[in-house]
């Protein structure tokens, strides 16, 4: 079995989702987490395996001429291999 090698950052947002097993929004994990370069590491888990890809979700969001927009967002959630993952 190959083994994982997870960033700080990495583990930080497993160990998250691990507490709070539900779907996610990239966006509200920068939140969350505090790690503003949330993409990348969600990247690295998606590609070990440890989450998957949802179905996006739109949200309004207001832009910076304070108007409101409609935008879509994607989803993560955890694998079983992601929920049994040690850390």
């Amino acid at each position: 079995m190959e083994q994982i090698i997870l960033t700080d950052n990495g583990k930080k947002v497993l160990a998250y989702m691990q507490e709070h097993d539900q779907i996610f929004v990239g966006k509200d994990l920068i939140e969350l987490t505090g790690i503003k370069g949330i993409y990348p590491v969600l990247n690295s888990l998606y590609k070990n395996g440890l989450v998957t890809k949802e179905e996006p979700t739109t949200r309004n969001f207001v832009n910076n001429k304070g108007e409101t927009q409609v935008k879509e967002y994607k989803t993560y959630v955890l694998t079983d291999k992601g929920r049994n993952y040690e850390l």
